[in-house]
């Protein structure tokens, strides 16, 4: 059965919150020499940059986004979403090759991936989560959190670090940078720099049923319109059922660099 896709277009200034998501903290350490600024979360309700498809059914065998939006965690412990059951969790590894995404969507300030291996079960901020608990859902959470993750724009965000980030003193502190931020005793940034950055592949550290390591390696386009590659450690563990970001830091979701020239696996909205 495939869904309709009930992603919003968002408004256009978004806040982004400390110094780190993905191509965030990425951009932040990798970019600096631009003088390009970017913070940790960017917003669900930003517009993302134009998918490579502009279909908007995707092929994933579960309840409609619109209706599992409404559908509580499940009492399973194996799984947190009902929608989860209908994902696939065949056992193949993305270490060498990378998976097939139906469609990207919009996310956040870019866009995410959205198939039969995960996203299934949309927050009512727009954040997509239930995975497959697989090699491939580890990918996709990671991939998603890394762009979309930003509990700073309101309170239906700030509900998403339960159900998105993994339990622990990291958590409690981003969640109380995110709520200085929602009352504005901190003061975020326009993250604009994220609409000209584009997913164009991954490298695995790591993978076991509990854990899971990626690179994400980004093309950024400059003020000056050269671009620049920039890499983000994105980590997250299963817990309670779903992928979890596990983050760098009570600051920083994810730690990032300027891309070093390794060799990645092409994947992203373009490839």
């Amino acid at each position: 059965m495939s869904t309709q896709d009930t992603t919003h277009q968002p408004k256009d200034h978004p806040k982004w919150f400390g110094a780190a998501v993905m191509l965030l903290a990425l951009v932040l350490v990798g970019l600096v020499a631009w003088g390009l600024r970017v913070f940790l979360f960017p917003s669900n309700d930003e517009p993302a940059a134009e998918p490579s498809t502009s279909a908007t059914q995707t092929a994933i065998p579960s309840a409609s986004a619109s209706e599992s939006a409404t559908a509580g965690p499940v009492a399973d412990s194996d799984t947190a979403w009902d929608c989860q059951a209908d994902l696939n969790n065949d056992n193949v590894s993305v270490a060498d090759s990378a998976p097939t995404v139906e469609e990207w969507v919009v996310g956040g300030y870019n866009v995410v991936p959205f198939s039969e291996f995960g996203g299934c079960q949309k927050q009512p901020s727009g954040l997509r989560v239930g995975y497959a608990h697989s090699e491939t859902g580890s990918l996709m959470a990671a991939a998603t959190y890394s762009v979309a993750l930003d509990p700073s724009v309101g309170e239906e965000a700030a509900q998403d670090l339960e159900v998105a980030v993994a339990e622990g003193s990291n958590r409690v502190l981003l969640g109380e940078k995110a709520k200085r931020i929602r009352d504005g005793l901190e003061e975020g940034t326009d993250g604009s720099v994220a609409a000209r950055s584009t997913l164009v592949g991954y490298v695995q550290n790591s993978y076991t049923d509990t854990a899971a390591s990626y690179q994400l390696i980004y093309s950024v386009a400059g003020s000056d319109g050269l671009e620049q590659r920039v890499s983000g450690q994105v980590d997250v563990v299963w817990e309670d059922g779903d992928w979890k970001l596990d983050p760098a830091s009570g600051t920083e979701l994810i730690s990032g660099s300027r891309y070093q020239g390794q060799p990645y696996i092409q994947w992203g909205p373009n490839i």
